[in-house]
């Protein structure tokens, strides 16, 4: 849910975004580029919006561009409530944008790989270092070292299963607030201006 002008002119004329604008500007085979060039290729391309989106998510910027909606005393029981579910689901989508991409190329099976890895070459280095229960206990040794790795295999999946459960929401939350948002702007109950954020 980005205001696809505000995302064409930070790309534009935002640092942190100028490797987004080069691919752009080699992508049109242009050096000058407007603002509208920018919102054509990025509705042709949409990997170039998920691009950006990646940008802020590794800046901790938010990508939701969607203001608060005022509930005005003029407005329709229908549209009031439309406004309050929309900044309800806002809030929402806000809170889960980590989770807006499904966990099929998260960095969790290195992460948590690497501190099962870790603590059993720990483990390793003090027992061989300051005990003899390589010689004494070494099956022991052994099994605990692979119950340390279940573990770490365990809390993968645990936090895998998290991951996919929260994108679910995120999801189903997203496309719920675009429909509302379209019919928002189609009863003209909010005006563009009013929803999204420049």
């Amino acid at each position: 849910m980005v205001n696809i002008q505000k995302v064409s002119n930070q790309i534009l004329n935002d640092s942190l975004y100028n490797t987004l604008l080069f691919e752009i500007k080699e992508k049109l085979f242009a050096h000058e580029i407007t603002p509208l060039m920018i919102e054509d290729i990025l509705k042709k391309e949409p990997s170039l919006l998920s691009e950006y989106k990646e940008i802020n998510r590794q800046s901790e910027l938010s990508s939701i561009q969607i203001k608060e909606l005022v509930v005005k005393a003029g407005d329709t029981p229908q549209a009031a409530q439309r406004k309050r579910e929309i900044n309800e689901n806002v809030q929402i989508l806000k809170n889960l944008e980590n989770f807006e991409g499904d966990s099929k190329n998260s960095a969790y099976p290195i992460w948590i790989g690497s501190i099962g890895v870790m603590v059993v070459f720990m483990a390793h280095n003090i027992i061989a270092l300051f005990s003899d229960l390589y010689t004494t206990h070494e099956s022991a040794v052994y099994i605990s070292f692979c119950i340390v790795l279940w573990l770490t295999y365990f809390g993968y999946i645990k936090v895998k299963n998290n991951h996919d459960a929260q994108h679910k929401v995120f999801a189903a939350t997203y496309t719920k607030t675009k429909t509302m948002i379209e019919e928002g702007l189609q009863n003209v109950d909010f005006t563009y201006q009013e929803i999204y954020a420049k």
